[in-house]
């Protein structure tokens, strides 16, 4: 019989060195280009929970509205934050140590919205809209609405009035008559908000947009009211430019209930931060109204 040679066993086959860099590089490349792509899917994501947000907010502005002749709920810091009763003849002592009794929007609309977390954008890392450390009208509009976790004296602890309520927008003062040409601010009386019949265009005045916080001896502030281009600054530090957070834009609010994405513009120019009132005008342009009384997007409001 034939000798049947043995067969040599192969060895296991193995990636050269060579073989290997070459995958990890490509690996690298794909991870280069999707992650960025990622991020920008998860920042769409976010972008569209703070719309939904907002819509369910612009919702229940309408629905206060209805159910209080017409008028807003107010987006001004003197309607809230000021006394009750005259102190002055008819006039009203306006401060952080009085609350009125009228609550500011965030918590107006707590009745129709009855959800919290629909006053925080996802994007937002501070929601420091109701962080005003020392004031006894933010805590005491906790106190009087129960919100859970508002106890007296919290006022003075930092970030416990923001972290009890995490706020990411802010309304336009300037639906406040309060904030009207000729009105006297040290003279206050009991000001409404206006009306909605007061409003020629309520499609394009915005009634509240995203905005960021400023961080402070740990404490982050924004307030719950607003004007474009307020505390505008080179750094971007501000509390109107931090709220540029999606796509190079922010989500508004208008004052007939609907809700929408904006791309803003540079608030910074050859390195010089942009005056207030040139933002302000730049968006009236582009359609999106701060003072009750425009009618031509071309037109500044004589007085502002």
């Amino acid at each position: 019989m034939p000798l049947i040679p043995r067969r040599t066993p192969r060895r296991a086959a193995a990636f050269t060195l060579i073989e290997l860099l070459v995958v990890i590089a490509i690996i690298a490349i794909l991870a280069a280009i999707l992650f960025p792509v990622f991020a920008q899917a998860r920042e769409k994501a976010r972008q569209t929970a703070c719309l939904s947000n907002m819509k369910q907010i612009g919702t229940a502005v309408m629905m206060y509205a209805q159910d209080y002749d017409e008028i807003l709920p107010e987006t001004g810091w003197d309607g809230p934050c000021s006394s009750p009763n005259p102190t002055n003849g008819s006039y009203v002592s306006v401060g952080d140590d009085f609350f009125s009794g009228v609550y500011a929007f965030p918590l107006a609309v707590q009745p129709y919205t009855k959800n919290l977390n629909v006053l925080a954008c996802p994007s937002d890392p501070d929601k420091g809209g109701w962080g005003k450390q020392g004031s006894q009208c933010y805590e005491d509009q906790l106190l009087q609405m129960n919100v859970p976790g508002a106890t007296p004296g919290m006022r003075n602890t930092p970030n416990a009035l923001a972290k009890t309520l995490p706020l990411s927008y802010a309304g336009n003062y300037l639906l406040s008559r309060t904030y009207d040409v000729g009105s006297s601010r040290a003279s206050r009386g009991f000001e409404k908000m206006h009306a909605l019949a007061d409003f020629q265009f309520p499609a394009n005045l915005f009634y509240a947009a995203d905005v960021g916080s400023q961080v402070s001896g740990g404490n982050a502030f924004a307030g719950w009211y607003i004007a474009p281009g307020y505390g505008n600054n080179a750094s971007g530090t501000g509390r109107w430019p931090k709220g540029k957070r999606h796509a190079e834009g922010r989500n508004w609010i208008f004052c007939d209930g609907h809700a929408k994405w904006s791309k803003d513009p540079a608030f910074v120019v050859n390195g010089a931060a942009r005056p207030q009132k040139e933002i302000t005008f730049e968006y009236q342009k582009r359609g999106i109204y701060t003072f009750p009384e425009t009618t031509d997007p071309n037109v500044y409001p004589a007085g502002r």
